[in-house]
């Protein structure tokens, strides 16, 4: 039998019980890095977000979850959020609607994978197996996905815009091209796209260039 070896770089913030465990499994490399987004890079593309239930909860409330799965999206293949603990626990003081509501969106929406977890042993032992899968390389189908995930998280981008709709994201893309060139692009030829209105352009070019040092 060939034998395992599964390197995954480590954000250095991630310590104690779960990196005991993950040692403790055959074939481990781990190398540990200051990681600009994620916990864990796996091979191929794959990337984890660990958080606690608490965290995750407080991530819904205070909206960040969405700018954190928009720049996980943006740099890796497949997204995976391992949540330890119960999302469901009375003294997060957060309605179970909310929560349905976000893990919908990040299933379906941006196709992201949501892991539960009731401990750190129980977390490693998830982030083992899965960077085992991810040695398996894609089909052509699952690149196909690939290239439409990416579209999909840059209508998300631009649809949280001043005034954007998802379809006027969509329709940005299409006549400006990325996310980039949109976001630089002044509040005249955002208007001449005739996708947005010349107030909504010139609003969406404030809000870019707000706080710039640039003269």
């Amino acid at each position: 039998m060939e034998n395992l070896h599964l390197p995954i770089r480590v954000d250095k913030r991630e310590k104690g019980k779960i990196i005991q465990r993950i040692e403790e499994l055959e074939g481990v490399e781990l190398e540990f890095t200051d990681l600009d987004v994620g916990d864990y890079v796996l091979p191929n593309g794959v990337v984890i977000e660990r958080k606690s239930a608490a965290d995750m909860v407080l991530s819904v409330v205070d909206k960040s979850l969405w700018e954190n799965a928009a720049k996980l999206k943006a740099n890796y293949r497949q997204v995976i959020y391992i949540v330890e603990g119960d999302l469901y626990e009375p003294r997060f003081y957060q309605q179970a609607l909310d929560i349905h509501r976000a893990l919908a969106h990040l299933t379906i929406a941006l196709g992201i994978s949501v892991l539960p977890s009731p401990d750190a042993d129980n977390s490693g032992m998830l982030i083992y197996l899965t960077g085992l899968n991810a040695q398996i390389e894609p089909d052509p189908v699952d690149r196909e996905a690939e290239s439409d995930n990416r579209r999909k998280v840059a209508e998300f981008i631009l649809s949280g815009l001043p005034g954007v709709a998802a379809d006027e994201a969509r329709d940005l893309l299409r006549h400006v091209g990325s996310v980039r060139d949109v976001i630089n692009a002044d509040a005249a030829t955002l208007a001449r796209t005739d996708v947005l209105d010349p107030e909504r352009a010139e609003r969406i070019e404030s809000v870019v260039t707000y706080g710039s040092r640039k003269s």
